[in-house]
């Protein structure tokens, strides 16, 4: 009988172990999927500023002469 409860208790505290390693790592897998996400945002934002200054260099590049004097 406490070969069996001993054996029971092993057997929980080893799920007991093994449920807080998932649930810190899937907090830390949301953790690292914010900051891709974050990381992204920032890359994209430095290529839509210059898409934007080159959209602006076209279109006064196509002025006609007569409306831009």
């Amino acid at each position: 009988m406490a070969t069996e409860t001993m054996t029971t208790e092993y057997i929980w505290e080893t799920f007991d172990s093994l449920w807080k390693t998932v649930h810190r790592q899937g907090r830390r897998v949301e953790e690292l999927e914010a900051r891709v996400v974050d990381l992204e945002r920032r890359l994209q934002e430095p290529a839509e500023v210059e898409q934007q200054r080159r959209a602006a260099q076209t279109n006064v590049a196509e002025m006609p002469v007569e409306r831009a004097a």
